[in-house]
């Protein structure tokens, strides 16, 4: 593993956006604290000092970028496991790539791309709730961390180590064509709920089906069933049954 470790940075994403051509493919940059970290849709992402886990994975090999689309959810999953594996239960995949445990966000997920003639480079922002446990902003879904959930300290860096493992697996069984589809559906947090969704730049009510097996999002709006890009939603004040 190529890392990079810095005790602050602007946005890790932002870095390797800026650096990607001389750094090596799967390079991962980590850093204590990121003093304009965001997630998707501009939102902005505010982590306690040194309390959580926040850093990025760069993708160049040309095989992973065609599969681009799985890469969100497949992310999401891969961070799920491991958590599970710490002993977290209820824990569910909010489309595209956010991890909850039961209706609380414990992890956010942002995938950026680099474009020039064609792709270059995708980069896979994560950031985990940890050890933090008071959370004093305002935030579109009530947060939750690690710690609050297992009333436990956990290492920063053993926890590095196994998310990036588990992801590496993963991205490699996605090249020799494994299908994670079942596995990841059975944590889909947005399966048969209603909600209030921005869709084409008009507000309506729509059903979730749920994701759908290319990773789309498949919901039942006012003209018929469709399948939804990332980015081709944004949902309005939450998801409610």
């Amino acid at each position: 593993m190529k890392e990079l470790y810095f005790s602050e940075l602007d946005s890790t994403n932002t870095y390797l956006k800026e650096h990607y051509e001389e750094l090596e493919d799967m390079c991962f940059v980590r850093a204590d604290y990121q003093s304009a970290g965001k997630g998707r849709n501009s939102r902005k992402w505010t982590a306690d000092r040194n309390s959580n886990l926040t850093f990025s994975l760069l993708i160049k090999n040309e095989e992973v970028i065609r599969r681009y689309k799985a890469l969100s959810v497949l992310s999401a999953y891969s961070v799920l496991e491991v958590l599970k594996d710490y002993g977290i239960n209820d824990l569910m995949i909010k489309w595209p790539n956010d991890v909850y445990v039961s209706v609380n966000k414990i992890c956010g997920i942002l995938l950026e791309s680099v474009v020039r003639e064609r792709i270059e480079c995708l980069i896979i922002g994560i950031g985990i709730n940890v050890n933090q446990v008071e959370f004093n902003d305002s935030y579109f879904t009530k947060p939750t961390s690690m710690k609050l959930c297992l009333n436990k300290y956990i290492d920063l860096n053993e926890l590095k180590d196994r998310i990036y493992k588990q992801l590496s697996e993963n991205i490699e069984a996605l090249l020799l064509e494994h299908d994670f589809y079942e596995e990841i559906r059975a944590f889909d947090y947005l399966k048969d709920k209603k909600a209030e969704a921005y869709l084409d730049g008009n507000k309506e009510e729509v059903e979730i089906i749920g994701i759908a097996n290319d990773y789309s999002l498949e919901v039942k709006t006012k003209d018929g069933i469709r399948k939804i890009e990332s980015g081709e939603i944004t949902f309005h004040q939450g998801v409610y049954q």
